[in-house]
């Protein structure tokens, strides 16, 4: 069965510009840990001043969402998250 991670969160649209970079950098450090490729995307509209991004994994091992959180804890950049980080973990339907 194929699982998928989707973490999302929210950022000031002021510091969107900043956290870009150290995102790319983040992804590439969970990839290195974990060899599984993350992407990065945003809703198109912001609210209150602030934007949802969110981190997808496709095709993660069982122990990922784990593993992701601990890396989190040690160097993801937190300062730019505005409040908390959700993980959902998805499966296809047809393999469900």
């Amino acid at each position: 069965m194929a699982d998928h991670l989707f973490v999302y969160f929210r950022i000031a649209e002021r510091d969107a510009a900043a956290a870009l970079p150290r995102w790319q950098r983040w992804l590439e450090t969970v990839e290195e840990a974990t060899g599984v490729a993350g992407a990065l995307m945003r809703r198109p509209e912001t609210r209150d001043g602030q934007a949802t991004w969110m981190e997808s994994y496709y095709d993660v091992p069982p122990a990922f969402a784990a593993t992701l959180a601990a890396l989190w804890e040690t160097g993801g950049p937190r300062e730019f998250v505005a409040g908390e980080r959700h993980a959902e973990l998805f499966v296809d339907l047809e393999n469900s």
